[in-house]
């Protein structure tokens, strides 16, 4: 599929909550020119016959850190495309790169690759997990690089702010209101995670900028009781907000599917997106290490464990892994389960007008699936996604 002019014949096609059967898509120069429910369409043009196949967007992962051994909290250009080819074959067209706590400099070489790759259009932001975390709170994240809002490491990041499209903190540190109305003044996203915040706190910060929640259940306090009275944990608070935003880990280990149903129920299609917290151990066989950051990870039972064991570290899945189970096992109907992986992640970090809907005028970034919910083919702009095929030099 890489003609300038081709149709896409007897597709399933969805947009929003609308299911449309036998539908044909037209694409032209690499962008939705129109959608027609006509067979007889008097076009000549390549056409390439779906035979009934699902049409989606192509899937927007906000929270992504990386792929075949490799994150994003690489400095090498080479190592963000080979990871962002890896995602884009299994479905997610566009992502938030996201690059974790790590030493200083590991953070800043990261965050300038990534604002070229920006710049260039190649991703739409860079997401930035840290290092303003909770001590008690942290999971994977190295407790010897995490940071307070006092440190100067926040005028370094100022080189970056046009790119950064999405921070994860914890607003409870001292000196964090600050800098989350600094951010908020930039528009950038400010997200609660790995954090204790208690409902003052969340109150307060969202007053002056906070607006999401990072993971669900993960990096997030519970419900505890002193005596006969209840405090409430940073999860309870996110599930009873109203008009926040919230993204979860929906692969069956950081959230069974009881927890993926709460959560559905709670926040529904447009307040909750599908998150894959890809690590670099995703696509990589059982027992290989990894490293996350300055931390290190371990593939083992089907999951991305802390070497240690007393945390994940990201998860093993593509979005799609993350799509299927919502709807195999949460049984989130597939038009709702597609808005949590496309529009509603795009909408979030305010790139809605953009991608996340199959609408004439936008970019042909489109997942093909088979009835199965297996991918079956990936376009981005028109062109299908295809596996780089590298050449060594032997001599």
């Amino acid at each position: 599929m890489s003609s300038s002019s081709f149709l896409l014949k007897n597709c399933t096609l969805f947009i929003d909550d609308k299911i449309t059967y036998n539908a044909n898509l037209l694409i032209v120069h690499g962008k939705i020119h129109s959608i027609h429910e006509d067979d007889e369409l008097d076009i000549d043009v390549e056409t390439w016959d779906m035979q009934g196949k699902y049409v989606f967007p192509g899937f927007v992962d906000i929270h992504v850190h990386g792929a075949h051994g490799q994150t994003f909290n690489s400095s090498s250009v080479e190592i963000w495309e080979d990871i962002m080819l890896a995602h884009a074959l299994a479905g997610s067209t566009t992502l938030l790169p996201t690059v974790m706590t790590d030493t200083k400099p590991n953070m800043l070489q990261a965050l300038a690759v990534g604002t070229d790759l920006n710049r260039q259009g190649r991703v739409a932001g860079i997401h930035l997990e840290g290092p303003y975390l909770n001590f008690e709170q942290r999971g994977a994240h190295d407790a010897k690089d995490l940071l307070l809002p006092q440190d100067d490491f926040i005028e370094s990041l100022r080189d970056y702010f046009h790119a950064i499209k999405l921070v994860t903190l914890a607003p409870e540190l001292e000196g964090m209101s600050s800098l989350i109305q600094t951010l908020h003044a930039h528009q950038i996203i400010v997200s609660a995670g790995h954090s204790v915040a208690n409902a003052q706190v969340i109150e307060r910060s969202k007053q002056i900028g906070l607006s999401h929640f990072t993971h669900l259940w993960s990096g997030q306090t519970l419900l505890t009781k002193h005596g006969p009275w209840r405090n409430l944990g940073l999860i309870d608070i996110a599930l009873s907000s109203e008009n926040m935003t919230a993204e979860m880990i929906a692969d069956g280990f950081h959230l069974p599917e009881e927890l993926v149903k709460i959560a559905y129920r709670c926040l529904g299609k447009d307040r909750l997106c599908l998150i894959s917290d890809a690590s670099a151990g995703t696509g990589l066989p059982q027992e290989s290490h990894f490293v996350m950051g300055s931390s290190e990870g371990i593939v083992k039972e089907g999951v991305a464990l802390s070497v240690c064991g007393n945390s994940f570290c990201g998860s093993t899945s593509f979005l799609t892994d993350i799509f299927r189970f919502c709807v195999h096992k949460a049984g989130i109907p597939i038009a709702e389960a597609v808005q949590m992986a496309t529009s509603t992640p795009a909408k979030i970090i305010g790139i809605d007008h953009i991608v996340g809907r199959i609408e004439p005028g936008r970019n042909a970034d489109l997942l093909i699936m088979n009835e199965d919910l297996t991918v079956y083919s990936v376009l981005q702009q028109g062109v299908k996604v295809k596996e780089k095929i590298r050449s060594y030099d032997s001599t």
